[in-house]
């Protein structure tokens, strides 16, 4: 029997759960596999095949032993602006639009979908198990029509379908019965039940609803978990931006428009003698001991935002006396010039203005570096180092002035030689584009 996961909104915790249902079914002997056909995320990770998939899919495929692949999550769309969208199609970026021709270009929606059906045969063939998640709500009757992250996708794997209802917000049964009623009956045939979730205090006061839901439903409720906040689970989008400890070492993360792969963050929650905090104005940045400038879907406009709201002043004047770390986009941001001859990045084609902190220019290329890459040290104290980590960039640094931190030497097994990084002893501005 292969699984399915809905819910009537975002952040309701299906991901978790899938992760758990694969620890467990890996804990008895079966061969599981997650899968999401269509996930909205600027978090990816490198997969086993060197394609781009999101960061939530790969974390469940770790947890059930397996290598990251482009079969768990054969649609990532990742957002560039408003309206606009990079669209990433079996690891593979094809084209940037907005959402509407998304769901009008006849050739990518039939891209799209064959793409989602071979993901699942493969799936459905390799694996004893398949335990699939949905998007968002899953169902929305100006998007029914066009579905591909919930119920179609469910309905083509056979699955049966369980909805996760998230108690903390509120209103969870009255969203379990809309969904329901709501459902077309071929797809209202495929849900098995609910599962409450997020749930704190007593639940003998949930009774008298629970009994409500499955006498108007006829769908049993399976269970009730607990609302749990320490898990640290490599993180799906930004909903799930939020501080880390209360220790002495002050760490003051740039929530900038667009941020992306922040997970590089949640190592230090093993860490008791660190705060990091989530700063989205100069007022609140103070005089941290590290910053941390985190990877940019939209690296022009995420400088363009720290201008607007004086956080690019505020970050000189804590320069050379606070740490400053840029990852991946943070280290784009960092140097003089952002070249996008194509208009990759910005959606139109220019050269445009970084912090000016490092002597480095970046540019924009029409082909994604994806990869999971091994670097050596070129500086003191970490001349000789191997460095490992993962990249997801289009940027190529070009050193202008200052000289590069390590030698990347190796991507998904293949040699290469290619610069990255700077350190900027006298400034403690630190850059590099591998992620962790």
């Amino acid at each position: 029997m292969n699984i399915y996961l809905v819910s009537t909104m975002s952040d309701s915790g299906k991901t978790v759960i899938v992760a758990a249902l694969l620890r467990i079914l890996r804990s008895r002997g079966f061969r599981a596999s997650p899968f999401k056909a269509q996930n909205m995320s600027l978090n990816s990770y490198p997969s086993i095949e060197g394609g781009e998939i999101a960061l939530a899919q790969a974390m469940q495929a770790y947890v059930a032993g397996l290598m990251p692949s482009v079969y768990h999550n054969p649609i990532l769309i990742k957002p560039m602006s408003v309206d606009k969208a990079e669209y990433i199609i079996l690891g593979r970026p094809r084209v940037q639009l907005t959402f509407n021709q998304y769901l009008t270009e006849g050739w990518l929606r039939s891209l799209a979908i064959r793409s989602v059906r071979r993901s699942i045969e493969r799936l459905v063939s390799d694996y004893d198990i398949v335990v699939g998640e949905g998007a968002g709500s899953a169902y929305e009757p100006n998007l029914a029509g066009r579905d591909l992250a919930n119920f179609r996708p469910a309905e083509w794997l056979g699955a049966s379908v369980f909805v996760v209802l998230d108690i903390d917000r509120g209103g969870s049964f009255i969203h379990g019965l809309g969904l329901m009623r709501a459902l077309p009956p071929r797809w209202r045939k495929l849900v098995r039940g609910f599962i409450i979730n997020k749930f704190r205090g007593d639940e003998r006061l949930l009774d008298s609803a629970i009994k409500w839901l499955e006498d108007k439903t006829g769908k049993p409720v399976l269970g009730v978990l607990p609302y749990v906040d320490d898990l640290w689970l490599w993180p799906e989008d930004s909903m799930d931006l939020r501080p880390i400890g209360n220790g002495p070492l002050d760490i003051a993360l740039i929530a900038y428009p667009y941020i992306s792969n922040f997970n590089d963050l949640y190592p230090l929650v093993l860490e008791d003698d660190v705060t990091v905090r989530i700063v989205r104005s100069p007022k609140e940045l103070g005089e941290p001991h590290l910053v941390i400038l985190p990877g940019s879907k939209n690296v022009v406009a995420s400088v363009e935002w720290m201008r607007r709201v004086g956080m690019d002043e505020a970050l000189r004047r804590v320069r050379g006396s606070s740490v400053i770390l840029g990852i991946c986009g943070g280290f784009q941001a960092l140097g003089r010039v952002l070249s996008d001859p194509h208009g990759i990045e910005a959606g139109i084609p220019g050269s445009y203005h970084g912090l000016g902190f490092v002597d480095v220019n970046t540019v924009y290329g029409v082909e994604k570096v994806v990869s999971l890459s091994r670097a050596v040290g070129l500086v003191n104290g970490i001349e000789g180092v191997e460095v490992r980590g993962y990249e997801i960039h289009r940027g190529v640094p070009q050193y202008v002035g200052d000289k590069p931190l390590v030698l990347i030497r190796e991507r998904n097994g293949r040699s290469v030689e290619q610069f990255d990084g700077v350190f900027r002893e006298g400034d403690l501005v630190v850059g590099i584009t591998l992620h962790d």
